[in-house]
């Protein structure tokens, strides 16, 4: 009998142990084919993605718990692109109809538009507004349904930029966080040739961050706020002022630890929670050296 899931809560994030789940990975999206094309780049990586429902362990401790993921991950895999390189993604949404989270029928997006509306925005890319994932631009398994300002399947990212650490997440107009606390959200590194002169730690050394936080409810499943403060009459929305989730989430794990080597590492780190905003510090006292944001490198280490 497992006695440690007997005495933890998800809801109680003091029963919750600190530092027993390995820090994981996101693994790294392929192309499923190139495309031929005239121009410079002959040929593109060309992505199919998936938007599904899932089933996830936050905490060796918990139950599973429903998410949204692509690919059914959370969070979504890593996309590494070159520097002006382009490349093609078709998302493609299979979400049940029913959302896992309580949907605000008050707001813009969210009146008549199905639960299982989606859109994605590639954030901090420079693209064509076709590609940019607008919040009206959403669609539903099959393409059954569509936003208003939704014009294409499938989407082009010239990289034509710096390289930086942007992210992938879902976009659709009064569900955004609904959607991205549920999970669908991702890292989309883009490489140039400056980056790669550097000698930056790469491959083991190289460790991407993903933090969010999150409330859970007694049986493991994602809570999320269905009262107004003050409350008010139906529809009951799900907007309070500020939603601060009580337990912290890395990589998808509640708390984890990560094994290292007495060497300098690169962290990429995205702070994709709702509302919260944090001050990261090393426990032993020591420095980090900042030497980019999500627009690229900085002139110099800070």
């Amino acid at each position: 009998m497992d006695h440690s899931r007997q005495r933890t809560n998800p809801a109680d994030p003091k029963t919750i142990r600190k530092f027993v789940n390995r820090l994981p990975i996101p693994r790294q999206a392929l192309p499923i084919n190139y495309d031929t094309c005239k121009g410079k780049w002959p040929k593109r990586p060309f992505y199919r993605i998936y938007m599904r429902e899932n089933y996830h362990r936050f905490h060796k401790d918990f139950p599973l718990t429903k998410i949204w993921g692509y690919n059914g991950k959370y969070p979504g895999p890593i996309i590494e692109a070159e520097k002006d390189v382009p490349i093609r993604i078709q998302w493609i949404n299979q979400l049940p109809d029913k959302h896992i989270l309580p949907v605000d029928r008050s707001l813009h997006g969210c009146g008549d538009s199905p639960d299982n509306c989606a859109v994605v925005h590639l954030h901090g890319a420079n693209v064509a507004s076709s590609s940019d994932g607008h919040p009206d631009a959403w669609f539903t398994p099959g393409y059954r349904n569509v936003g208003p300002s939704f014009s294409r399947k499938i989407y082009e990212y010239p990289n034509h930029q710096p390289g930086a650490t942007l992210w992938y997440h879902d976009h659709v107009g009064g569900m955004t966080r609904l959607n991205v606390y549920a999970g669908l959200l991702g890292l989309y590194i883009l490489r140039d040739p400056l980056e790669k002169r550097l000698n930056l730690p790469q491959g083991d050394y190289e460790i991407p961050l993903i933090i969010q936080d999150k409330q859970f409810n007694e049986d493991g499943s994602l809570f999320y706020p269905d009262n107004a403060t003050p409350p008010v009459d139906k529809p009951t929305p799900s907007t309070p002022s500020f939603f601060f989730g009580n337990t912290v989430v890395v990589n998808g794990k509640i708390w984890p630890y990560l094994n290292v080597e007495p060497r300098k590492y690169r962290f990429r780190i995205l702070n994709g929670s709702n509302t919260r905003a944090y001050t990261l510090s090393l426990s032993n006292g020591g420095s980090f050296i900042q030497i980019g944001t999500d627009l690229g490198l900085l002139r110099r280490p800070m």
